[in-house]
């Protein structure tokens, strides 16, 4: 009986898998925004949706730690985004507090005069704080 509480539990605690893909949606959109805001260098738009401890790692770019580093460095990049597509998203929800959001992202993207990776692999890990998704980890892996 133990064990099939305990299914349950888990079971409502995912959510369904109408949920998932909701979820998923929800986060790509949070994503492709993300990435038009750090296009823009739009910093108000991007503030509220990390957590004060997020990590991203940019290929091609660097490593910038915490939500005011984040900002700085978004406000002051020296970069031309001309294009960006995100595709082959997938959604793992660890628990219902914590989702990990990946995909592929195509960009035609200059820093400095020198080109990003023209694809990457992106991992966006969200946690749910005061009932509301943020970005905690970004990372980003060239492929060829």
């Amino acid at each position: 009986m133990k064990s099939i509480m305990t299914a349950l539990l888990l079971a409502v605690a995912v959510g369904s898998p109408s949920m998932a893909g909701d979820l998923k949606e929800e986060l790509l959109a949070r994503e492709k925004s993300g990435w038009s805001a750090w296009a823009k260098r739009d910093t108000s738009a991007m503030k509220d949706t990390m957590t004060e401890d997020a990590v991203q790692v940019v290929a091609g770019a660097g490593v910038s730690k915490g939500r005011d580093k984040i900002i700085a460095d978004v406000s002051s990049h020296n970069c031309q985004m001309k294009e960006f597509e995100l595709s082959d998203s997938s959604l793992r929800q660890v628990s219902p507090e914590v989702a990990i959001l990946t995909y592929t992202a195509t960009q035609d993207t200059t820093c400095d005069g020198q080109k990003l990776p023209a694809r990457v692999y992106s991992t966006a890990v969200y946690v749910r704080q005061d009932g509301k998704w943020r970005s905690t980890s970004y990372q980003e892996t060239a492929l060829e």
